[in-house]
């Protein structure tokens, strides 16, 4: 069955894919989202001011599993950080997303694209056209293929009654290793309802660390394996590493699939739910203006990754290969000097949003600040320096 052409098609129903469609709907844009029915299970942690002032469709205190207001980062010594953290509840945040949104629950086959639209094929048979069709699926089915590289890879457990975390503090991390050479860290907190997360992460590696790896080392850290008694269990893969999409595709990525997974930390949610009413604006614009094919999906990709954002961007991955060449009992040593910067510049370099001169400012205060040692191992990347200085 063909569909009526609509504004935009956005493929994939997860925070990112939501939000845009929630922006563009609040804007007069006739959206619908297609995604197999499903529910979101990864554990969605953000910096509260990160996205207190954005419009979720109900209060953020509404929408949060839990809320701390003290972040622990332990390397080589311990750090409280007075910037308070939140965990946002899953269900609620997609129903608050959701609301006025279309959502048919189905699966894109394919794409296929003429001069003024693309015309959708659903694995039901059904047809879309739309003038815009944009791709967050966190996967990015519908853009060109990107060679995988490394992941964050994490295996996490929810339990009751195990008093294994600190009340009141949310753990970020806690590089101090349960073998030695682990390299990994321990993520964990105590939500509002009792029910504690503990996990095992692996920031990045090539090839990504095995999840059963993971859960061996977790078992190793609190002292058993809880996973048969635990009401959920994590595991977390998160490709890390990958190069941008082509800006020059028909099908506009968002989210993850379009490169919105922070290089140095994993993290894309807040930065998806931060971008969707600039690229929301944009859209509106475009087609208000009459634009349409190509013209209008480069003038929607510009939104997406405008070009002080690209030099942003090489920055942070310059971030990544710094700390790909360190060795694992320096990687708590980096984090320690992290965020012992000021606040305004470790909270900036964790946005993918932040412009690129303040992000080459908080790189280059670690470098002066740290140890000779650590310099040493943080300059030993020069290709990818070269690069960042160049997209300057």
């Amino acid at each position: 069955m063909a569909r009526d052409r609509v504004d935009v098609a956005i493929a994939g129903a997860g925070p990112a894919g939501l939000a845009l469609a929630s922006a563009l709907g609040a804007r007069g844009v006739e959206t619908v989202v297609v995604s197999p029915d499903s529910q979101w299970h990864a554990t969605y942690g953000v910096w509260r001011d990160d996205v207190a002032s954005l419009s979720l469709g109900a209060p953020l205190d509404s929408l949060v599993r839990g809320a701390w207001p003290v972040v622990r980062v332990v390397g080589a010594r311990e750090h409280r950080l007075a910037r308070p953290y939140v965990v946002l509840d899953n269900q609620r945040l997609q129903a608050s997303l959701s609301t006025g949104v279309e959502i048919i629950n189905d699966t894109v086959l394919s794409a296929e694209h003429d001069a003024q639209s693309t015309t959708l094929r659903l694995a039901s048979g059904s047809v879309i056209q739309s003038r815009l069709v944009v791709d967050a699926t966190g996967t990015g089915m519908l853009l060109a293929h990107r060679p995988t590289a490394g992941a964050q890879t994490a295996y996490g457990l929810v339990v009751r009654d195990a008093a294994l975390v600190e009340l009141g503090v949310f753990t970020l991390m806690d590089w101090r290793a349960p073998v030695a050479g682990s390299g990994t860290f321990f993520y964990g907190a105590r939500f509002n309802d009792g029910a504690e997360l503990v996990e095992e992460t692996s920031l990045y590696s090539q090839p990504p660390r095995d999840v059963d790896e993971l859960r061996k080392l977790l078992t190793l850290r609190l002292g058993r394996d809880l996973t048969g008694q635990a009401v959920a269990v994590e595991r977390v893969h998160i490709p890390m590493g990958l190069a941008l999409p082509s800006r020059a595709t028909r099908v506009v990525g968002f989210g993850a699939a379009a490169g919105y997974v922070h290089p140095v930390t994993g993290y894309s949610v807040a930065g998806s739910l931060r971008a969707a009413p600039r690229v929301a604006d944009a859209v509106t614009t475009a087609l208000r203006a009459g634009q349409q094919g190509s013209d209008l999906s480069s003038a929607v990709w510009q939104s997406v990754w405008p070009d002080h954002l690209l030099r942003t961007r090489a920055w942070h991955e310059a971030g990544l290969h710094a700390l790909r060449r360190l060795p694992s009992e320096r990687i708590g040593e980096f984090f320690d000097e992290f965020f012992s910067l000021p606040v305004e510049l470790w909270s900036a370099y964790l946005r993918i949003e932040t412009d690129p001169a303040l992000v080459r400012r908080a790189m280059l205060s670690l470098f002066g600040r740290a140890r000779w040692a650590l310099r040493v191992r943080l300059a030993a990347s020069p290709g990818a320096l070269l690069r960042a200085l160049v997209a300057r």
